[in-house]
C-alpha cells in the first residue's frame, strides 16, 4: 500500500502548486473550472486541495477569461492552449523550486498524493504527467521544447511514483460529473450513540449506508447495519469487504473509534475507494492515523464542549456533519477544551 511519507499535509521539501484552467473544454461544453461538484467548483475543490498540500497556491490560465473565479489568474502568455503553457508560466512565477502542477479535471485526487509528488519531485506515470512535480531545472527543457512546438509533457520528468489506480480520474464530460456527483456508499463505525443522526442524515440524503457498531440499533430501513466488535481485525476487514461488494465501493467513511481497537481506522482506510474521505472523531485523546494511504483524504473532527457542559448527540452528529462537509483536514466542533473527555 503507498503511503504518504509523513501522512498528509506541507512537509520538508517546500512545493508551490500550479492549478491549471486555461484548458478549453471542448468535449466538456462549458468552463470545467466553473462545473460544481459537491458544492463547489472544481477551481475551488483543486485550489483547496493544492493549499493543503502546497506552501503556495498559483491559478494559471487565460487571464480575464473566466467570470466568477475568485483567484487571480496568471496568464500563461500563450496564443493556443495546452497545459505545457500553464505549467511554464506557472514554473515561471513560482516561489519554491518544485512546481506540483494540478489539472483543474481531476477531482479524486487527494493532498497526500500531491504531496507525494512533490516530494518525490515526480510524475505518476511516463504517461502521465499530471498531476505531476516539475523541478526548477526542467524549466528550460521546457521552454526549449515548446519553441520547438512540442507541446507533450509526455517524458519531460523522468521520475516517476505510481499512484493508487481510479485517483486520477478526470471528468472530460458533464455526464463523469454527474456520476461523482451521485452520492456514494458511505461507512460509519460506531454509528449507534452519538453519530445515529449523522447515519440516518446520510441515508436521508441518498447515500447507501453501512453502520458497524458494537450493539445494533434502530436507524432505518435505508441503513445497512452490522453488529461487530471492531476490535476484531479480522471480522472488521470481512464485513468491510462484504458491504463493498454488496453496496459498491465505499466513498465516504465516519469513525468513531475508541483506542482499544487500533487497528480499525488502517482497516477503514484501506478498504476505502480511490479519492474516498475518512473521518475520524476524536474526544480528549486524539491519536490521528500514522501512515494515510494516498488513496484517501483524511480528516479529522474533534470534540469539545459547549457553554461548559458536554454535547449532546444531536450537537455532535450535526458538528461532524458539518466536518463532513467541509471537508477540511481539522474541524473541531463546539469548543475545544482538552479537559472535556468522551
Amino acid at each position: 500500500m503507498t503511503t504518504a511519507p509523513d501522512g498528509q499535509g506541507p512537509g520538508s521539501v517546500p512545493l508551490s502548486g500550479v492549478l491549471l484552467v486555461g484548458g478549453g473544454s471542448t468535449r466538456f461544453g462549458s468552463p470545467k473550472a466553473l462545473a460544481r461538484l459537491r458544492g463547489e467548483t472544481l477551481a475551488e475543490r483543486g485550489h483547496r486541495l493544492l493549499a493543503e498540500a502546497c506552501d503556495e497556491v498559483l491559478v494559471v490560465g487565460k487571464a480575464g477569461e473566466l467570470e466568477g473565479l475568485p483567484y487571480p489568474v496568471v496568464d500563461d502568455g500563450a496564443a493556443g492552449r495546452a497545459p505545457v503553457h500553464g505549467v511554464v508560466a506557472g514554473m515561471r512565477r513560482a516561489r519554491h523550486d518544485v512546481v506540483v502542477a494540478l489539472p483543474v479535471d481531476v477531482p479524486l485526487v487527494t493532498p497526500g498524493a500531491l504531496r507525494a509528488l512533490g516530494d518525490a519531485r515526480a510524475v505518476p506515470d511516463a504517461d502521465i504527467p499530471l498531476p505531476g512535480a516539475y523541478p526548477g531545472e526542467l524549466l528550460g527543457v521546457l521552454e526549449q521544447r515548446v519553441a520547438a512546438g512540442k507541446l507533450s509533457l509526455r517524458g519531460v520528468n523522468p521520475v516517476t511514483l505510481p499512484l493508487p489506480e481510479g485517483l486520477l480520474a478526470d471528468v472530460d464530460v458533464p455526464e463523469r460529473l454527474a456520476e461523482l456527483e451521485r452520492p456514494g456508499h458511505a461507512l460509519v463505525v460506531g454509528a449507534t450513540g452519538m453519530l445515529a443522526g449523522l447515519t440516518r442524515e446520510l441515508a436521508a440524503r441518498g447515500h447507501p449506508v453501512t453502520s458497524i457498531a458494537r450493539r445494533p440499533a434502530g436507524l432505518g430501513t435505508a441503513v445497512t447495519s452490522v453488529p461487530l466488535d471492531y476490535r476484531d481485525s479480522e471480522a472488521l476487514s470481512a464485513a468491510l469487504a462484504r458491504a463493498v461488494e454488496a453496496r459498491g465501493p465505499l466513498e465516504l467513511a465516519v469513525c468513531w473509534i475508541h483506542t482499544d481497537a487500533p487497528a480499525a481506522p488502517q482497516l477503514v482506510a484501506a478498504a476505502l475507494a480511490p479519492g474516498a474521505r475518512l473521518v475520524q472523531v476524536f474526544g480528549t485523546r486524539v491519536w490521528p492515523l500514522e501512515d494515510v494511504p494516498l488513496h484517501v483524504a483524511y480528516r479529522k473532527a474533534l470534540l469539545g464542549s459547549t457553554e461548559g457542559r458536554w454535547l449532546t448527540h444531536d450537537e455532535i452528529s450535526a458538528g461532524v456533519l458539518e466536518a463532513v462537509d467541509a471537508d477540511q483536514p481539522t474541524r473541531v466542533v463546539g469548543e475545544r477544551d482538552d479537559r472535556v473527555a468522551h
